[in-house]
């Protein structure tokens, strides 16, 4: 039985590797990576060189709008501040806004220095960065004018002013500390490859499932097969296609990072910044494509079973939405466990065997587990993997010579218990 499936394994694995499709999307995911690297720096310093045309409403009377002219580069991103009479009608602001006369106005209103609420409407308002920016100028003018009536100096205001150095980073007391945004972008990043790499390589399963099926192929290959040695030898063959994809992407990633100034450099953008990156060594490449290659066996063969019982790809993607929510929920948990690595919620999602191999391996990145908590979650998945292929196998063994219509859950289960 073993050796049938891996002769499958062997024919899947070379039908898909010879594909010009895999070769394609093989190359895509390192353009797609720099592109990644280099559009937001590259779109980031564009915005800064150009700035953004924004026109000030001052109803103060307290000239606060022209306080804000100290520092007009703020967070990064520089703005245009053109100031315009107090009684300017707001449907002529917002004109100008609609023809792209300007990206958007400012409305400081009368009790500004009371704690009025200061108002911003743009196209741009979406953009954090320019909320950000424009925040710490309307922070700076106001704080200024307070200084003024309280008959500050502007030294004294400035230095009352100056902002405290903050420095957050990532630690557990494990190892070493490294950048906040960092961690967690490649926490987030390794999480939704993992999440993209099974779903793409189960519903893979499932078609090919689906596709021999309806063209009666797999009837000459069951007089000559087991049905499980077939099942099989498909998740494999499947899977070690999408092991090989993703430890080139994973090590294509890797140089990147680890040469992302240069990157940058070849573009003619400044450098990325001097963030620590998290290091990303070979032990834990290697906890990463476990969780996958688990992960992945765990689906696929849940998507097989789903192949072999229904008969077109229609039937398909109404039989996989238990499958895919399955799939979906842990991403959509994706925050609480960056929020709290290790905290009892993050703990009990990252045993579960339907979310471990997504969410697993970005919690380990935050040095937020023991090795007994891997040891754990990696058994925990290898008896859910078993359970799974089990049940699968059963369902695959009548489903897969099953035509007609799609059958019932009562069908299914007879199927399993015989």
């Amino acid at each position: 039985m073993i050796r049938q499936a891996f002769i499958i394994a062997r024919r899947e694995f070379l039908e898909r590797v010879r594909s010009k499709w895999f070769a394609i999307v093989t190359i895509l995911g390192p353009i797609g990576m720099i592109a990644a690297v280099v559009l937001p720096a590259y779109l980031s310093v564009r915005s800064a060189q150009e700035g953004f045309h924004v026109q000030v409403v001052d109803l103060s009377g307290r000239d606060v709008a022209g306080m804000m002219d100290i520092d007009l580069d703020a967070k990064g991103v520089s703005f245009k501040l053109e100031n315009v009479p107090p009684d300017t009608p707001i449907h002529v602001l917002e004109e100008r806004i609609r023809v792209q006369e300007i990206d958007g106005y400012l409305l400081f209103p009368k009790d500004t220095l009371a704690g009025g609420e200061v108002k911003y409407r743009g196209d741009n308002a979406s953009n954090l960065l320019v909320t950000k920016g424009l925040r710490s100028l309307v922070d700076f003018a106001v704080f200024r004018a307070r200084g003024t009536e309280m008959g500050l100096g502007e030294l004294q205001i400035a230095s009352l002013f100056q902002k405290v150095d903050f420095d957050p980073k990532h630690t557990t007391g494990q190892g070493v500390a490294t950048s906040a945004t960092a961690s967690f972008v490649v926490g987030y990043v390794v999480m939704f490859v993992l999440y993209i790499a099974i779903f793409l390589y189960g519903v893979a399963v499932l078609r090919s499932v689906i596709q021999e099926k309806n063209n009666r192929v797999v009837e000459i290959m069951i007089s000559s097969v087991r049905p499980l040695s077939l099942m099989l030898g498909k998740v494999i063959g499947v899977g070690r296609a999408g092991l090989l994809q993703l430890t080139l992407w994973g090590l294509m990633a890797a140089l990147i990072v680890g040469f992302r100034e240069e990157v940058l450099g070849l573009f003619g953008i400044p450098g990325a910044g001097t963030f620590e990156m998290p290091r990303i060594g070979a032990y834990d490449f290697a906890v990463i494509l476990i969780y996958f290659f688990l992960g992945y066996f765990f689906y696929a063969a849940l998507f097989a079973a789903i192949g072999a019982m229904v008969n077109s790809e229609q039937e398909a993607q109404q039989a996989q939405t238990p499958v895919m929510l399955l799939l979906i929920i842990p991403v959509l948990c994706v925050q609480i466990v960056a929020g709290d690595p290790r905290g009892g919620i993050a703990e009990v999602l990252t045993q579960i065997p339907f979310a471990s191999p997504v969410l697993m391996p970005m919690r380990y990145l935050y040095d937020a587990v023991s090795p007994a908590e891997i040891a754990l979650s990696i058994g925990i998945l290898l008896v859910s993997l078993l359970g799974a292929v089990v049940l699968a196998a059963k369902v695959y063994r009548v489903g897969i010579l099953s035509y007609g219509k799609k059958p019932s859950l009562r069908e299914v289960w007879t199927w399993i218990r015989s």
